[in-house]
């Protein structure tokens, strides 16, 4: 074999073992930045939330799974109909930064704020109303983006889940507690909002990191009567 056929079955070898990586997601995604190309916007509040004419068809950011992502369609700003969910070839992730699917050790984690408000305790029948968390992602300057479609479960202080409900595309979640497990006295002492990060579906590798926020619980006396 001859100096340039052995070079030339190396180099097949190599793209080979590139494979998927070797390539974005898209034909035509091109790095944030990149001249003479678009650019793929990455959102977390659901399509509708970006209408910028500069980008091509955005995608949005999987809050449940790390390995998938949704396609949003320009024109409609609704998930595309047409393979609206997508998930990277195994041993990638999603990479929210640059719109990418991605080896999985190089995609950095998205730093992600919980907050949780008050819940109503009614005893008669014993129901909890109102139970709601709002999450955002968490950076230091820029807006503070809602996260979309999102999976927040609330938990009394024993750790009994309450309900469990999805974040609409201003980062809210909320739901009631129609006939929790645990007594009046265990419920007043307040709730638990949990997000678990997407990395449950495919490993543990959350891109988007996990939060946790404590809300109160008010009590409503019966009437008299």
């Amino acid at each position: 074999m001859t100096r340039i056929a052995r070079w030339a079955t190396t180099a097949a070898a190599v793209a080979a073992a590139l494979g998927s990586y070797a390539a974005p997601a898209y034909a035509d995604v091109v790095q944030p930045g990149s001249p003479g190309g678009p650019t793929r916007e990455v959102l977390t509040a659901g399509c509708a939330s970006g209408e910028d004419a500069a980008t091509v068809a955005p995608t949005v950011v999987d809050a449940d799974s790390a390995a998938s992502f949704y396609r949003c369609d320009p024109v409609t700003h609704r998930v595309a109909t047409r393979d609206g969910h997508a998930t990277c070839v195994p041993g990638g992730l999603f990479d929210w930064s640059r719109g990418l699917c991605e080896p999985a050790a190089t995609v950095p984690e998205m730093a992600t704020r919980l907050t949780a408000g008050k819940a109503t305790l009614s005893t008669k029948p014993l129901k909890v109303v109102g139970l709601h968390a709002t999450l955002v992602r968490a950076r230091a300057a820029g807006p503070q983006d809602a996260v979309w479609n999102a999976t927040i479960t609330f938990k009394d202080t024993t750790g009994k889940v309450l309900c469990v409900a999805r974040t609409d595309v201003a980062g809210q979640a909320s739901c009631d507690a129609d006939r929790p497990r645990s007594g009046a006295e265990v419920l007043s002492g307040g709730y638990t909002a949990e997000y678990a990060g997407n990395g449950a579906v495919n490993g543990g590798y959350d891109t988007v990191a996990p939060a946790t926020a404590q809300g109160g619980i008010r009590a409503v006396l019966p009437p008299r009567g």
